[in-house]
């Protein structure tokens, strides 16, 4: 069953066929379901905007089953993974 999928007014409309989707699954145990967590960085005083060190949150999925998260969730700085 084909999906219609709205991008933009201003877009063409695009059927895609779920069953053409590549599922994505845990490197490590091959669940696929997945659950949101947050890596927590700090921000020096020197770089903040207010002069105050602070928290910034990144979202990032881990596996239900095991709680590994896959590399292409990790976020990068200068092309490499910042966990």
């Amino acid at each position: 069953m084909a999906k219609e999928i709205k991008m933009n007014p201003n877009q063409q409309q695009v059927n895609i066929n779920p069953d053409d989707l590549v599922d994505v699954v845990c490197s490590e145990c091959g669940c696929q379901t997945f659950s949101q967590v947050f890596l927590f960085k700090k921000l020096s005083a020197v770089l903040s905007p207010n002069g105050k060190e602070s928290m910034i949150p990144l979202q990032v999925f881990k596996c239900t089953d095991c709680g590994h998260i896959n590399d292409e969730f990790i976020p990068n700085k200068d092309g490499k993974k910042v966990l």
